[in-house]
């Protein structure tokens, strides 16, 4: 089968398509002829060796990308959710050697789902991570309900957009700031208020939320800002959900949701001794954070296979704000 691989990490020009035999599916897994793969700011970062430090990720040669859809042709045997010529769409782990950009590829039955009828292959692929996201975000940590009042800012990029969407179908009453390109598509989307951030300070736009679904630091006023923007944030029972980037931030959490890999990388960049350009950023950005949150919080509860939860004794009349596993920070069509 044809699929686009590469030797080493490096630039778009290490990526080839190469003649590689066709995965077959062991028990429990199913076998996928492509039809739609979709790529994220995710893919891009291992090629470049990013997260090269990762103890689990797999080293090239390797594949690329991770989002896929597409129609099941074989199964490795044994009872199962999924069926011959079904239409399913999933995800790659990100640590193994396949990748989505290819004609076929092997996955765990329970890692794919049906596509919708409504729905095309390429509508399909676009869907795991980025629309993952925003509903793992809104659903499951914010517990996002009908009638409650959501900013998310970033709202015509790649997770925002679905943030958007999403935050519509849980009855919220939703407001999103983009660029002036953008207004009308975010309105689309059924925001019920758009703002242009730049005619409007989204820091003074007049309103307050019960959450802020913040993609792009508040529109650049960084976590105080957003905290800033929650409604009642004297009081204990407003939430926020934050992404986290400095050390400095983590005053004032209540909770915060580590990744089990980004600890784990955090780890490894202390004990490498690799000076690159391309992972000193990682270096200055994550181990100061994990250590800050470590040393505020002691110990930390498992949740599932993919996160430790930190729990944090917070300020004085702060509000209670759980930050998001701490993570490169997106790059959203604003």
């Amino acid at each position: 089968m044809r699929a686009i691989r590469y030797r080493s990490f490096g630039p778009p020009e290490v990526l080839e398509v190469v003649d590689v035999d066709a995965p077959e599916p062991a028990a429990g897994e199913i076998k996928v002829r492509v039809a739609a793969a979709s790529l994220n700011p995710l893919d891009w970062k291992i090629r470049d060796g990013h997260l090269r430090l990762v103890p689990v990720l797999a080293r090239p040669p390797r594949g690329t990308g991770t989002d896929f859809a597409g129609e099941i042709v074989a199964i490795g045997g044994g009872p199962g959710p999924r069926h011959v010529g079904e239409r399913v769409f999933g995800s790659l782990s990100p640590f193994g050697r396949q990748g989505s950009c290819a004609e076929f590829i092997t996955v765990p039955a329970h890692h794919a789902v049906a596509v919708p009828q409504s729905l095309t292959f390429e509508q399909a692929a676009t869907l795991p991570l980025a629309g993952g996201t925003a509903v793992q975000a809104l659903a499951d940590d914010a517990r996002l309900t009908a009638g409650q009042r959501v900013l998310v800012t970033g709202g015509a990029g790649g997770v925002g957009h679905f943030a958007v969407r999403f935050a519509k179908h849980l009855g919220a009453h939703v407001s999103a700031t983009c660029g002036p390109s953008n207004v009308e598509f975010v309105s689309g989307l059924g925001a019920d208020r758009v703002i242009d951030y730049t005619r409007t300070d989204v820091l003074a736009c007049g309103e307050t939320f019960d959450l802020v679904f913040d993609a792009v630091r508040a529109g650049g006023a960084g976590r105080a800002g957003a905290v800033s923007l929650i409604l009642n944030a004297d009081e204990a029972g407003s939430l926020g959900v934050l992404q986290v980037d400095d050390a400095s931030q983590v005053r004032d959490l209540d909770t915060v949701f580590v990744s089990v890999f980004l600890h784990d990388l955090s780890r490894a960049l202390e004990r490498s001794g690799e000076r690159t350009r391309r992972i000193e950023w990682l270096r200055e950005w994550l181990p100061p954070l994990v250590r800050e949150v470590e040393a505020r919080a002691g110990s930390a509860e498992r949740l599932g296979d993919e996160y430790l939860v930190y729990r944090l004794a917070p300020g004085s009349g702060s509000p209670r704000v759980s930050a998001a596993a701490p993570r490169p920070s997106p790059s959203p069509t604003r």
